[in-house]
């Protein structure tokens, strides 16, 4: 009898990340959700300037099992100063 996997459904989120520095940022926070099983929907990104702090908005779909730890995994990245639902 073959055995059948089902995948946990994928769980929708919208982050609004505060950063500093240049863009670097950008590839280590993509690269996170990428090795986290994530597929990223949309990017948006601004860079910091005199007027303020960047600002990096990124909607994923995260497996379930992790969706609940993203917040905290984003955090810890170097150059990422904050991270809010959006």
């Amino acid at each position: 009898m073959p055995t059948t996997t089902t995948n946990s459904p994928a769980h929708r989120s919208r982050l609004s990340l505060t950063t500093r520095a240049e863009s670097d940022v950008v590839v280590r926070v993509l690269m996170l959700l990428r090795r986290r099983g994530c597929t990223v929907v949309a990017v948006d990104f601004r860079r910091p300037d005199r007027h303020g702090p960047g600002c990096f908005e990124v909607s994923v779909e995260a497996p379930s099992r992790i969706g609940h730890r993203l917040e905290d995994w984003l955090r810890g990245l170097v150059d990422v100063v904050g991270v809010d639902p959006g």
